[in-house]
């Protein structure tokens, strides 16, 4: 009974150790969707150790690498390129170590992190509590321009100073237990920085975040826990994934119906904001703020021409798991956009049967977002945004080959 014993322990050990190597030499089938798919993340499971080597997932047929990283028990690669409904076969192998291509670090004295994609500045988060709430800028577009707001960060860019709270990218909302996060003013919350923790990678380089949301005087009111995935593509295409869940840990909290929010917002640069040439399309097709401020869509994108650099965009996707799929979207010619699914009473103003969009989550009980979001050169035709979308909802189906 014993040697019995010994020798499931051994193997199980056994097992263990070379769990990792498994990975070396083994191969994965890739079906297309409904979408041609460029530079698309697919992830496969695997609950095995995390190799100490770099892995590198290759085309069989070219024997191009795909960036890929091992994370939260999945193995994530970047597809290049996959036309609708093709199988392509890819080999894992794992070589020694080499520099990640998605890079985040610290800035030294700062309460802030640099995400840098294949040697090129992408973007940074800032979380330092001196600040309301924590946001990401700059935001680069391929060219090295910014295609969202500089101000107030940048207290010399004067283009355009209205709403101060409208900081480049950023989670905030209007009216939680009647506290205001999204404004600024006297009497507004503020998004205190707890804990943040970063990693670096082939295929995509995560932070996380905990934050409390605090009223005017400290007292926490909603927890939420931020997840952001920045994906390792080209400077045309840089994709990242976001999920924020809030959960009411000191008791039932009400989301108020209000426009005055974005659980993910972002405020365009000027010169490519709606009343200068930019160009506010939706999923339906429908474009401008006329057509598209309020309305329910899976997505929206705003672009716009620079001067010097071309046409460059930001696109948000919304998932079918969120509150109220598609969101509405507080969207505006001045430059904001906002994924909002609460403000139903000023979305549907106009309409005979008006809705309201209070939603309370119980104490002790969770709301999760996700969105992704792509910052694209190219208008919404050119980007391909719907196919972009198709990728996030139905990304190509990967399984371990027999």
């Amino acid at each position: 009974m014993h040697k019995v014993l010994y020798s499931v322990i051994i193997a199980s050990l056994i097992a263990g150790v070379c769990c990792a190597e498994t990975l070396d030499g083994r191969t994965i089938k890739v079906t297309g969707g409904e979408q041609a798919s460029v530079f698309v993340p697919v992830s496969i499971e695997y609950t095995g150790d995390v190799p100490d080597k770099a892995v590198q997932v290759i085309d069989k047929a070219t024997g191009k690498v795909c960036p890929a990283t091992v994370a939260e028990g999945c193995l994530t690669f970047i597809v290049v390129a996959l036309a609708p409904k093709q199988e392509k076969m890819y080999e894992v192998k794992l070589v020694d170590q080499a520099a990640r291509r998605v890079t985040i670090m610290k800035k030294d004295g700062e309460d802030a992190a640099d995400i840098v994609i294949q040697g090129k500045p992408f973007t940074t988060y800032h979380y330092s509590n001196d600040a309301k709430k924590p946001y990401l800028w700059p935001v680069y577009v391929e060219g090295g321009e910014t295609v969202t707001r500089n101000w107030p960060m940048d207290p010399e860019d004067k283009t355009s100073t209205d709403h101060v709270h409208q900081k480049s990218l950023w989670t905030a909302y209007g009216d939680i237990n009647g506290i205001d996060w999204w404004g600024e003013g006297d009497g507004s919350g503020t998004q205190h920085s707890d804990e943040v923790t970063f990693g670096s990678g082939d295929a995509y380089g995560w932070i996380k975040a905990k934050n409390t949301w605090q009223d005017k005087d400290g007292n926490a009111i909603i927890a939420e826990d931020r997840a952001y995935r920045f994906y390792n593509g080209p400077d045309s295409l840089r994709i990242l994934d976001a999920t924020i869940t809030f959960t009411a840990k000191y008791g039932d909290v009400k989301f108020g119906d209000t426009k005055e929010g974005g659980i993910m917002a972002f405020r365009i640069r000027p010169d490519i904001q709606g009343t200068r040439g930019g160009v506010i399309t939706n999923a339906e097709g429908l474009k401008g703020e006329k057509e598209c401020w309020g309305k329910p869509s899976a997505w929206t994108d705003y672009a716009g021409k620079i001067e010097g650099t071309g046409i460059r965009g930001i696109a948000v996707f919304d998932n079918p798991a969120n509150l109220r799929y598609p969101t509405r979207w507080h969207i505006r010619n001045y430059g904001l956009n906002g994924a909002n699914c609460f403000g139903l009473s000023y979305f549907t103003e106009k309409d005979p049967e008006r809705l309201n969009g209070d939603y309370t989550v119980k104490d002790g009980e969770s709301l999760t977002f996700k969105y992704r979001v792509a910052i694209h050169s190219g208008d919404a035709t050119e980007a391909k945004i719907a196919d972009r979308h198709a990728d996030y909802l139905t990304p190509p189906k990967a399984e371990w080959a027999k």
